[in-house]
């Protein structure tokens, strides 16, 4: 049996219309990325609480967290971002969610060790938290295309991949072949 997954702040901004989305179209399954307007990455503690209060209420399991980890400059002190990808990951705990969504940094296409390295502390901080990391493909960032993403899933142990076809086409790839 399939299960449908959405992310539900592209039908409403607030939780109760997500949650009212959600329900219409019998999907039990939400990639978190935001609620209200607020990142899952800015969310407080208290927020999370109530936010997962309400969709466990209504039948709803946060399947992955929608994050924007590694939508950053690839030039950008990842000791200091460490911060914010320990915070998305707490946030996840709180909503008993064990995926994240991440991407793998702009303005790094010759950056590629530094790539690596950055998820390498990615996958290994989410492992403290009991959590597996899902690369995107993202327009601009280093695994925009299908070669980069190979060389991400030859060098990143522990890490796993979400297709977007959508961004591949941006990218003028063939999501056919």
């Amino acid at each position: 049996m399939i299960k449908l997954c959405a992310f539900s702040d592209e039908a409403s901004d607030s939780v109760e219309g997500q949650i009212t989305a959600l329900s219409r179209n019998n999907i039990k399954l939400i990639e978190l990325r935001s609620i209200g307007g607020v990142n899952v990455k800015d969310f407080t503690d208290e927020q999370a609480r109530d936010y997962a209060k309400k969709l466990v209420e209504n039948g709803i399991k946060v399947w992955s967290i929608g994050s924007p980890l590694g939508k950053i400059d690839i030039a950008e002190n990842f000791s200091e971002y460490e911060k914010t990808v320990r915070r998305v990951y707490e946030i996840a705990n709180i909503f008993e969610c064990d995926k994240v969504r991440v991407f793998s940094f702009y303005n790094a296409y010759g950056e590629s060790e530094k790539v690596f390295e950055n998820l390498r502390r990615m996958v290994k901080i989410a492992g403290e938290y009991g959590i597996t990391l899902y690369h995107e493909n993202e327009k601009g960032v280093y695994g925009d295309v299908v070669w980069r993403v190979e060389n991400i899933a030859a060098n990143v142990s522990g890490l796993k991949f979400v297709f977007d076809p959508a961004n591949y086409v941006q990218e003028g790839e063939d999501v056919t072949a």
